[in-house]
């Protein structure tokens, strides 16, 4: 909970408390009356009897504060924040909608196409992470989102996706299919592709069994509609027909399951339990937490300052226990760790562990001189940019294509590009995938080949240098036997220019550059002022944006189309 983003609580259910202590603080407060005992006790034995506190309330109003502030601590009350890099899971889930004009059969109601959209945006609500990408098909296929982080951006597409918008009509699904997977890398291994449709034909069925890429990510198929069938109610309320007669569009559920179950997806039909739902959604997260990448967004983190609305309600107990309290600290004084000297657990540490505590605080200068590992002591040179130290530690125990891969590190930085091509031939040979070798492989090699070009290109010119010092100059030779030749050649090159036009040409035209330049600039600036002003007047309508988005796309693929159209495609 923010109050006006300047105070923010972590735990607000903590607050409720606060009347709960106030309430309790006032009755603790009230002073007791006598009244009833003044009626039935005489006055002189009365005062025997009873006991006034005639002393001041401090100490309660001061337990009464300190309990409130404890409430606001235990609300995890915050008054800064910092940003923090977000981390997303490598997982990519690709949506692939059925957006055929049998989308608009009545079979489910109101139609299969509002359930469509219902049914992604409640998977869409579910706890997912990675990125997500929609594609859409009807007679040809589309990507109407390519991969993005924010899943928001898929629903404000569905809200514009309607079959009516689609550029040719029809339902190709191992197109939407085809170009789902060509979306996805050779490397994504954490892939799912979630497709929704009420239509499967054999030459889809053929394509499900032979891509092999379906088989090997996680697959699901969600069947939209019933075996009977519904007619086609196309929005502006008229029923689609066919020669004359109402068309009925019929889901092959039995089908559609068959071949999902032959490459080992999994199916569900359009009614949808939450717990299909969830297996749904869950089927996306199975990546290792460490192989969470940055996303390059920062997010916002409250730092809790809880702990010091707790201290007054500490100190205040402590002053209930004045004597007790006081011993208790007299005997933990000792036992208080002080800056720079060991405290009585550093005793029963290994070296390796208090390294460690340095390394945590960012002293790797002690941790370097602690460490006895000579893993780590070696990763503590490496920090402190002692590399040839730790290319000598590193030499003596690598193994493993992971110390083989640091040593080369150290090597490259230190300047021993030959040893540091080894270490890194050494780390592939062991382990042939490790693309981070493979890529400081090409670079170092890459370097070395310029080094040795850059060489031979300077002992040429040194040559050249060598042969122009020991020939001798001719011109230099003649212009000292003959004096006038220098007055000459000037006479010569002022008659030249004198009787070349294109030197008077190339001055008129330069200035006539300069004129035309800084008109462009000027009529550049209006036509931006123009652009902007029109831009003002777009109206920002999704669907029609889309609709021209999937045009564009339609029109570069305009003669693949036309064939589809004069082979008599079936229309829904």
């Amino acid at each position: 909970m923010t109050l006006f983003n300047l105070v923010h609580f972590t735990r607000p259910e903590w607050l409720l408390l606060i009347p709960i202590v106030g309430l309790l603080g006032v009755l603790f407060t009230m002073k007791a009356t006598h009244q009833g005992l003044k009626q039935l006790i005489a006055p002189h034995l009365l005062v025997h009897l009873t006991h006034e506190h005639k002393g001041h309330n401090l100490n309660k109003w001061l337990g009464i504060l300190s309990s409130l502030l404890l409430c606001l601590g235990l609300s995890g009350i915050s008054f800064d924040k910092s940003s923090t890099p977000l981390y997303v899971a490598p997982n990519k889930t690709i949506f692939v909608v059925d957006q055929s004009l049998s989308m608009y059969a009545t079979d489910v109601r109101p139609n299969r196409q509002t359930k469509a959209k219902q049914i992604l945006r409640d998977i869409l609500n579910q706890d997912m992470e990675g990125e997500f990408a929609l594609v859409a098909f009807a007679g040809d296929a589309y990507v109407i989102s390519p991969f993005t982080q924010d899943k928001q951006t898929l629903i404000h597409f569905l809200v514009a996706l309607d079959p009516v918008i689609m550029p040719l009509y029809g339902s190709q699904f191992h197109k939407g299919l085809e170009l789902a997977t060509g979306l996805l890398d050779p490397t994504d291994t954490n892939a799912h592709i979630i497709a929704i449709t009420d239509e499967l034909n054999d030459q889809d069925a053929a394509f499900m069994e032979d891509n092999g890429r379906l088989s090997n990510l996680k697959f699901d198929v969600i069947a939209l509609g019933t075996e009977a069938g519904a007619n086609i109610r196309v929005p502006n309320g008229e029923t689609l027909r066919r020669n004359g007669f109402p068309i009925l569009a019929k889901t092959p559920v039995e089908k559609i399951q068959q071949a999902t179950n032959n490459i080992g997806g999994n199916f569900y039909t359009h009614d949808l339990t939450p717990t299909d739902l969830k297996t749904i959604s869950q089927s996306s997260d199975f990546s290792d937490a460490r192989d969470a990448k940055d996303s390059g967004v920062l997010g916002v983190t409250w730092n809790e300052q809880g702990q010091w609305f707790a201290l007054p309600f500490l100190l205040w107990m402590l002053w209930q226990f004045k004597t007790r309290a006081l011993f208790v600290f007299l005997v933990a004084l000792p036992l208080l760790p002080q800056q720079g000297k060991a405290t009585p657990m550093d005793w029963f540490k290994t070296p390796d562990q208090k390294a460690q505590e340095a390394v945590n605080l960012g002293d790797w200068e002690e941790a370097r001189a602690l460490f006895e590992n000579p893993n780590w002591k070696a990763a503590s040179h490496y920090a402190t940019e002692d590399y040839d130290s730790a290319a000598e530690l590193l030499r003596e125990f690598a193994h493993s294509p992971e110390e083989y891969y640091n040593l080369g590190n150290a090597l490259a930085l230190k300047g021993d590009l030959d040893d540091a091509i080894e270490a890194y031939k050494s780390a592939l040979k062991q382990k042939p995938n490790f693309k981070e070798a493979q890529q400081n492989l090409e670079y170092l090699q890459d370097l070395k080949e310029q080094q040795k070009q850059q060489q031979e290109q300077d002992n040429q010119q040194g040559n050249q240098q060598n042969k122009q010092q020991n020939t001798p100059d001719k011109t230099q030779q003649n212009s000292k036997d003959n004096p006038r030749s220098e007055d000459e050649n000037q006479d010569t090159q002022s008659q030249t220019q004198d009787k070349d036009p294109l030197n008077q040409d190339n001055q008129s035209s330069s200035s006539t550059e300069q004129d035309n330049s800084s008109q462009d600039m000027s009529s550049s600036q209006e036509t931006q002022q123009a652009l902007d002003q029109w831009l003002r007047q777009i109206q920002d309508d999704p669907g029609t944006l889309l609709q021209r988005k999937l045009w564009y796309l339609h029109q570069e693929r305009r003669n693949e189309n036309r064939f589809n159209e004069e082979e008599g495609m079936q229309p829904w």
